[in-house]
């Protein structure tokens, strides 16, 4: 073999064979680029020398690109968003593609702002430094598959301000990549309990209220027949632990007996709470007696009336 084409084979990790075809097309684009054009040998060493060298360079940075390349890797998460309940612990997975060793990563979680800090993991360890005081305390990264590229970071007492997205970032180098993954809180109110009043035009007014949701529910009046009953008015307030606050309110106008049901639902959770009403307005009790009353005066002065007027009519 060749000196020159010795070096090149040491250099470049390359068979023979390879650097052959290399020199082939280097020798078929020279032709191709410089038709009819004869040049001394002296020039030829020259040309060959740079075009051999220009190659070679380029062949390097081609290698490296492709190190480069081979290096990377992708983040996956959960294709669904994680439901977690209020007070309880939610679990948010994380992982490579395709799979390999990440136990000497930087691995980072915040929310949708990098500034926010969630959890560090880097040189292998966690780094409790620099995360969001809500957070202090209250996360702790799962590391048992991290060999494979899988990590799971779990938070601890849910509460409703951990609602959100999620930024899981892995750093090998200078290399970086991350995926998002929604966390949806939810947790069940209580059970709805009703306020009734008749006002004077003989309406019913009918009020229910439930509270401690998360997120907003959605309260509606349902009839005997299923049917679904627009409110008159509703409202709804969240308190510092950021809970909701629901109430929703009815007029019925018929007086007559009827069952009317509360239903508030979660729209997370899919579940809902329902109460039942039985509606049945007592008329008052004066109100039918009085006019029997009147009746029975009127024929009793007039059968009186009638047996005086005989009894003179007599004499």
């Amino acid at each position: 073999m060749e000196p020159w084409k010795a070096a090149m084979v040491k250099l470049l990790n390359l068979p023979e064979t390879i650097i052959k075809k290399i020199m082939q097309s280097m020798a078929e684009s020279w032709k191709e680029h410089s038709p009819g054009i004869t040049l001394s040998l002296s020039q030829k060493k020259q040309r060959v020398f740079i075009t051999y060298h220009r190659s070679l360079l380029s062949l390097y940075l081609g290698l490296q690109m492709s190190s480069l390349v081979a290096g990377a890797f992708q983040i996956r998460g959960p294709h669904e968003p994680v439901v977690a309940m209020l007070g309880g612990e939610a679990e948010l997975p994380c992982f490579l593609t395709p799979s390999q060793n990440a136990k000497y990563m930087r691995i980072s979680w915040s929310r949708s702002m990098s500034s926010q800090v969630v959890h560090v993991y880097k040189d292998g360890r966690d780094h409790p430094e620099g995360v969001m005081e809500q957070y202090s305390g209250r996360t702790k990264l799962m590391k048992d598959a991290i060999s494979k590229g899988i990590v799971v970071l779990r938070i601890l007492n849910v509460q409703t301000s951990d609602n959100g997205l999620y930024r899981c970032g892995f750093q090998h180098g200078s290399f970086y990549n991350d995926t998002l993954i929604e966390l949806k809180v939810a947790v069940l109110g209580s059970d709805p309990h009703f306020h009734v009043e008749v006002t004077k035009s003989r309406e019913i007014l009918l009020e229910c209220k439930s509270e401690g949701w998360f997120p907003l529910p959605k309260i509606q009046w349902i009839n005997s027949w299923g049917e679904q009953i627009p409110s008159v008015s509703e409202s709804q307030t969240q308190n510092k632990g950021g809970l909701f606050h629901v109430s929703a309110s009815l007029l019925l106008k018929d007086p007559s007996p009827k069952n009317m049901t509360c239903s508030v639902w979660n729209p997370v959770l899919n579940q809902k709470k329902e109460e039942q009403i039985s509606i049945a307005v007592a008329e008052p009790s004066g109100s039918w007696f009085t006019p029997f009353i009147i009746l029975a005066v009127i024929l009793v002065v007039l059968v009186l009336t009638i047996i005086v007027f005989r009894i003179r009519k007599r004499r």
